[in-house]
């Protein structure tokens, strides 16, 4: 930076001798005079040793790091130095102007009215050449600036000033300064001849003849003439050079700075995001770092688009894993839903037996109920005669014997219904066990499963009254028996007997009446199992074929979690070919 101000300090001086010598009135001798004594002294200090210190403090008291001071200050402090080093130049000229014409017109005796003059056109030719120092600043702090900038993209520094130009009232302000020092470098050429020329017409007219004033006239005005030919070629020249060189320097600031945006809103595009590598105080910058921004919340975006893809996937592997469970937890529910199918085909013919066993029994209850009733109008008509009733007697024990053996089968039977009962019970019971394990699709099947475990108790409760029944008839049976075997010995005792012996044998066809009742309402409840038996089955049937129907969506879930992974593989692909876990800072 040291070396960029010294270049434009050693471009700049010559014109600017010239300008204060010729705003000072100095001529040729004069002028010689004051350059060796002046200026060996104020070039060193005011154009070395100052500009030095300047730009050193500057820059050191920029990239110095603070502790605790708020982000974005270094990066501020970074881009304010150029503005900083700019102003001091310019203070510093306006100084060593004003000085340097101050000096030399107290030292030759020159009039002191010129020192703001040459003080305010000195100044419009270093703001000039300061417009080009700018640009050499900037562009030498930059990777500084972008290192910085880099730590929190997007959060661009605030400030206004002249030490924060902007493109609103720079440019404008550029062109007022190439505007102003053109005008004022050239009517100072113009001027200080004009006056020179008419201080030597003054001095001259009293001592020519009228005649000669004319002539004279034309001769001033043709020294004055070519003495500013040449030193208004020589300035326009460096104005207009170095007006086109800091309006280009300019210009391709600017569109450097429309570049790396560009390059970065075409990395994006192209999957290879990168920072832009721009920071600046203007219009451009304000750009950058909206783009910076931008850059930091697609990244965001697809850090979190990964991450969901990610966890998506994480997701779906788990859900494999679950349905792969649950698969298999189904596909054993199913064996035991065949097996339970089996088990109630089983039950329906068990129960199908049960019933034409019923109906057999009910036969012989009916049969022994008209047994009864014959015995009773025997021993009526036994009365005619003791040998028909010893007779009948015995053929009522023969009967009685029949019915006792009956009375044996038909608890025999009633034992096995029991049995049945129970095991429908049973099975009813593992029925519902599994109807709740089946969940929603076996809430039917476990209403069926309650209603035979229902009948199944009516069974059980019916066969223990046909069992207690039963015993009291084996009881009968046996009491009848033993009279029977009393009344043969005791035939011609007393026919008083025989008709206690016609009591009990009326009570003993009440009781077989009564028995053939209970046995109705055994084959009732036979039937009625029957057909909750035939509930279950079809229930069976029904949660096999939902259980197929499950699998058939659990197999259609395994295609779904395929394309769930499929898909977050390709956003999760799509966010890792955009390089976002890598740096984005600026290329080498």
């Amino acid at each position: 930076m040291v070396i960029t101000q010294q270049i434009y300090t050693m471009f700049g001086t010559p014109p600017l001798v010239y300008l204060m010598i010729l705003i000072s009135g100095l001529d040729k001798a004069q002028a010689i005079d004051v350059s060796k004594v002046f200026l060996p002294f104020m070039v060193p200090v005011m154009g070395v040793a100052v500009p030095y210190l300047v730009i050193y403090l500057s820059v050191r008291n920029a990239l110095k790091e603070v502790p605790g001071e708020p982000a974005g200050a270094r990066l501020a402090r970074i881009l304010k130095v150029p503005g900083v080093i700019d102003a001091t130049t310019l203070v510093t000229t306006m100084i060593s102007s004003g000085l340097f014409v101050g000096l030399s017109v107290l030292r030759h005796g020159k009039s002191l009215w010129t020192i703001p003059w040459a003080i305010a056109t000195i100044w419009l030719l270093v703001a000039l050449l300061t417009l080009q120092e700018r640009v050499w600043f900037e562009k030498i702090l930059q990777p500084y600036a972008l290192a910085e900038f880099y730590k929190n993209p997007g959060q661009m520094p605030r400030s206004y000033g002249f030490l924060w130009p902007r493109q609103a009232w720079f440019l404008p302000y550029a062109f007022a300064i190439f505007v102003a020092c053109t005008l004022a470098s050239i009517g100072t050429i113009i001027g200080r001849q004009a006056y020179d020329a008419h201080e030597l017409l003054m001095s001259r007219l009293d001592t020519v003849s009228p005649a000669e004033v004319a002539p004279l006239v034309r001769q001033v005005i043709q020294m004055l003439l070519e003495s500013s030919v040449l030193p208004m070629a020589l300035v326009g020249a460096y104005l207009l050079i170095s007006s086109a060189l800091a309006a280009w320097f300019l210009a391709k600031r600017q569109a450097e700075g429309t570049r790396s945006v560009q390059l970065t809103l075409e990395g994006l595009v192209q999957g290879r995001p990168r920072l832009p590598e721009w920071v600046s105080t203007d219009e451009v910058g304000d750009l950058s770092a909206t783009t910076a921004r931008v850059f930091a919340q697609l990244k965001a975006f697809a850090q979190s688009l990964q991450s969901s893809a990610q966890a998506l996937r994480d997701s779906a592997e788990q859900l494999g894993q679950s349905t792969g469970r649950q698969t298999e937890v189904l596909t054993q529910q199913a064996s035991a839903l065949q097996e339970t199918q089996v088990t109630a085909q089983e039950i329906k013919h068990t129960s199908v037996l049960a019933s034409q066993k019923a109906d057999a029994i009910l036969k012989q209850t009916e049969r022994a109920d008209q047994i009864s009733a014959v015995g009773d109008t025997a021993l009526k008509e036994g009365l005619s005669g003791m040998q028909e009733i010893g007779s009948q007697v015995r053929e009522m024990a023969t009967s009685i014997r029949a019915l006792d053996e009956r009375a044996r089968q038909i608890a025999h039977i009633t034992t096995l219904v029991k049995g049945l009962a129970d095991r429908s019970n049973m099975l009813a019971l593992n029925a519902a066990i599994e109807a709740v394990r089946s969940g929603e699709a076996g809430k039917g099947f476990g209403v069926v499963a309650r209603e035979i475990r229902t009948l199944a108790d009516q069974s059980i409760k019916a066969t223990r009254d046909i069992t207690d029944i039963l015993q009291d008839i084996g009881n009968a049976i046996v009491s009848a028996m033993n009279l029977m075997d009393q009344g043969s010995d005791r035939v011609e005792v007393s026919l008083r007997q025989i008709r206690d012996f016609s009591t009990q044998v009326q009570q003993l066809s009440g009781i077989v009446r009564e028995n053939a009742s209970s046995v109705r309402q055994i084959t009732v409840a036979v039937s009625q199992q029957d057909v909750g038996i035939a509930q279950i089955f079809e229930a069976v049937n029904d949660l096999s074929k939902g259980m197929d129907q499950t699998m058939s969506q659990l197999r259609a879930s395994d295609d779904v979690l395929a394309r769930v992974r499929s898909v977050a593989e390709e956003v999760s692909s799509i966010v890792v070919g955009y390089g976002w876990q890598q740096q984005q800072g600026p290329r080498s």
